[in-house]
């Protein structure tokens, strides 16, 4: 159903979708949440196919699905939730506060979900501008909380893991937030609209493969871990073209690049280049 958080003038409710799944016995708590950006919808369509295929009577502990936390932004199929005064990226502002109504979504989320979970699954993908090579973020380094996220990020089943060590106290993104809090939290970043069309049950089925990995890590689910063979361990960084236009790629997802390499060229509207994205390093 929906939690109820505020009314708006004309009579509708600003909510939050809650799934729950309580199992026969005690456990922990596992949290899922998609849709920090509004047009991230494969975690969303995961989390249902999760929720669907559990049986309580054979689960210790609960499950705990947002299919979309900013409801706002996920109906205006945009990243943010643009009725707010100011426009807030949701995953930029944790743990929330007073403002705008996308700040106290956070906070309400932060305060009465997050810090009574066990541990936190935050899905994101590419929206409506990107594509996404599979890949699972954590965050730590020496720490009982680091070692679990490193656990789950490494049983999910995705092929490449990202060790996020940057991470900073106050820069309001969520798995950092409940890194800091002591939670351990891991970040799926799958697909975008360049593979809703071909990928979509492909990537249902990786999510909710993954999602019960992590249950049966818990022990919310029974049974044993699969291995997850030739996982490939990276830092990761956004690199930038400075004049827009149309974006070429020149390599694919997972290619090995040299230092120099051109990864990608950008042309004008008349076809002609008007710059080059270059490997700042050696990686792929």
């Amino acid at each position: 159903g929906f939690i109820h958080l505020a009314q708006r003038a004309n009579g509708s409710w600003v909510n939050i979708p809650i799934m729950l799944a309580v199992g026969a016995q005690d456990g922990p708590t596992l949290v899922v949440d998609a849709c920090n950006h509004g047009d991230e919808y494969e975690g969303t369509e995961g989390i249902i196919k999760t929720f669907e295929g559990l049986d309580v009577s054979k689960m210790k502990g609960s499950f705990i699905g947002i299919p979309a936390l900013n409801a706002e932004a996920f109906a205006e199929m945009k990243r943010y939730n643009t009725l707010d005064f100011v426009p807030q990226d949701l995953n930029r502002i944790y743990p929330g506060g007073t403002g705008p109504m996308t700040a106290y979504v956070c906070s309400w989320y932060c305060e009465n979900i997050i810090k009574k979970a066990d541990a936190v699954i935050c899905i994101h993908g590419g929206g409506n501008s990107e594509y996404l090579e599979p890949v699972v973020l954590y965050c730590g380094e020496e720490s009982p909380v680091a070692y679990k996220s490193r656990e789950m990020a490494q049983c999910f089943g995705f092929k490449v893991l990202w060790k996020n060590t940057r991470y900073a106290e106050n820069s309001g993104i969520e798995d950092e937030y409940a890194y800091q809090m002591g939670i351990p939290c891991i970040t799926p970043e799958i697909g975008g609209q360049c593979t809703r069309m071909y990928q979509r049950d492909e990537h249902k089925q990786m999510l909710e493969t993954g999602i019960r990995n992590v249950m049966t890590l818990l022990g919310i689910l029974e049974g044993s871990v699969p291995a997850n063979e030739g996982v490939h361990h990276y830092d990761i960084d956004y690199i930038y073209n400075r004049n827009g236009g149309i974006h070429v790629p020149v390599k694919k997802a997972m290619d090995s690049v040299r230092k120099g390499d051109t990864l990608s060229i950008i042309t004008n509207l008349f076809g002609e280049e008007v710059d080059r994205v270059f490997a700042p390093f050696d990686g792929v």
